[in-house]
């Protein structure tokens, strides 16, 4: 079987330095090496043009730069009809978008690598300093985990580092910005499982439109949900609707302009 390292790019800082740092090693293993990116916003139906920064094109930018191929993988779920279900994804409890938006394009992917012979080493940003559960998961930067009804070795090369040698790191080999590091969210995860109140404020500043875009989801979602109100993760505790706390925010923007 022919050896590859897929280099798993979300577009966040742990993941480019990840792939960099085996892209490196892949170089002189003489080893095969390719971004892999799992676009989750078709599952959301949202227009790209209401994207202040589309992900995908800093994950092709910085692929290009890295000099190797990019696979993009994609989910055919419907994340609203999700949502009508179950409610929105939690943190802790109900993080269904896990299974449908990511786990089913891996096990498709896992599937389309062994019918082309291809013995995968998926790497991935992971570090143990984002969080306690983490560190007691990932004891070695090696792992092997069952993926469908296949096993895939797991590489984590930058699983002790800290947030300063990320930070050095990504300076001192010239590593292309993404413009979405300033804004300190990532216009990819719109789950908001793991997206705080402060976050979610920022985010209505920075891209009102693609806000705008998915508080009328969320009141689509109301109206058809029978189950009562669903809230999505940084409203759980406010009881309040997207759309209502939209509607609020964008009213008070609106006297603060006077």
């Amino acid at each position: 079987m022919r050896r590859i390292y897929d280099l798993f790019v979300s577009g966040g800082k742990d993941s480019v330095v990840a792939a960099t740092v085996t892209h490196r090693k892949a170089k002189g293993e003489g080893v095969e090496a390719r971004v892999v990116y799992i676009d989750e916003l078709k599952a959301f139906g949202i227009p790209r043009n209401l994207l202040e920064h589309d992900p995908l094109e800093y994950v092709k930018r910085f692929a290009s730069w890295l000099g190797v191929d990019v696979l993009v993988l994609e989910s055919d779920f419907d994340y609203w009809e999700g949502v009508k279900r179950w409610g929105y994804p939690l943190i802790f409890d109900k993080r269904w978008c896990f299974d449908f938006l990511k786990k089913r394009p891996l096990e498709r992917l896992v599937v389309e690598e062994r019918r082309e012979g291809l013995q995968a080493i998926w790497v991935t940003g992971i570090r143990r300093v984002e969080s306690q559960r983490r560190g007691m998961i990932y004891r070695s930067n090696k792992s092997i985990i069952k993926v469908g009804g296949s096993y895939v070795e797991y590489y984590h090369p930058i699983l002790d580092w800290t947030d300063d040698q990320v930070e050095r790191f990504i300076r001192d080999n010239g590593i292309p910005e993404n413009p979405l590091w300033r804004l300190g969210f990532s216009f990819e995860c719109l789950c908001m499982a793991g997206m705080s109140i402060t976050k979610l404020d920022r985010m209505i500043e920075e891209a009102p439109r693609l806000v705008m875009w998915l508080a009328e989801r969320d009141r689509e979602v109301q109206e058809a949900r029978r189950r009562g109100p669903a809230y999505v993760n940084p409203l759980l505790s406010k009881r309040i609707p997207l759309c209502e706390y939209v509607k609020m925010k964008m009213e008070q923007k609106k006297i603060l302009d006077f």
